[in-house]
């Protein structure tokens, strides 16, 4: 019995440093993930090396919750690397062949948020955008993927948020703290002609005919809450941890 007694206190010594190395290098992670910049392989590729050392840690540990945040973070920067490399192959391309236009067509292009479409100066079909969707984006990669389409962006530091709008369209980002991976609260007014299902879709990739009015949202960084208000005649969309209506 004494034996048994000293191997489980053993075991519950081994479990406790695990534990703790576990949020010591998901704090080296986190320290190494608010320097991350968006724009640069090098820096993704050193986040990503971080973020995977330190859940390789907790799964030992069998913290559940560090875990999911780390995975989380895991995801985020995996889309930005894909992303990146998708857009450097597109700018090589100058002049895309029949062969890639089919493929493209075919399979969607990843350099671009899900819920988007664009056609092809060369190609006939309308090619579908399979990239991480705007719900799950940082502020980085938003104002970038905005600029290119000559949104007007406004930012805030306190609290953290970004806007971005052309004409009647307007998109507000709200973030918990600067730098974070992906907005607490989404607020999208729509264009005239534009509905709330077709504005949802546009952020989060999920296909109109599978939402409902104020139903919760699945997307890739999971659920969302949605409120829509005047649903019939330009509506307002708010997805995720956002105001209650007052």
């Amino acid at each position: 019995m004494r034996a048994a007694w000293i191997l489980a206190a053993w075991c519950c010594l081994a479990c406790d440093r695990e534990a703790a190395l576990c949020r010591e290098r998901m704090t080296s992670a986190q320290l190494v993930v608010q320097k991350l910049e968006p724009k640069s392989e090098t820096s993704l590729n050193a986040s990503l090396a971080a973020v995977e050392e330190a859940r390789a840690t907790c799964e030992r540990a069998k913290l559940g919750a560090e875990r999911e945040q780390l995975l989380s973070a895991k995801n985020q920067i995996s889309a930005q690397l894909t992303l990146l490399a998708a857009r450097a192959k597109r700018k090589q391309l100058a002049a895309p062949t029949p062969e890639e236009l089919a493929r493209l067509a075919k399979d969607g292009d990843p350099s671009c948020p899900q819920g988007q479409a664009y056609k092809p100066r060369s190609g006939p079909k309308e090619v579908r955008c399979t990239g991480p969707q705007l719900v799950a984006m940082s502020s980085e990669a938003l104002q970038e993927y905005y600029r290119e389409r000559r949104f007007k962006l406004t930012t805030r530091q306190q609290p953290p948020e970004l806007r971005a709008e052309l004409g009647s369209e307007l998109y507000v980002f709200a973030f918990n703290e600067p730098g974070e991976q992906r907005p607490r609260c989404v607020t999208a007014y729509a264009p005239p002609g534009m509905s709330w299902q077709e504005l949802t879709a546009k952020l989060t990739g999920v296909a109109p005919e599978k939402l409902a009015l104020d139903a919760p949202v699945r997307a890739e960084r999971g659920e969302l809450a949605l409120r829509v208000e005047h649903p019939n005649d330009q509506p307002t969309v708010h997805l995720g941890s956002c105001p209650a209506a007052k």
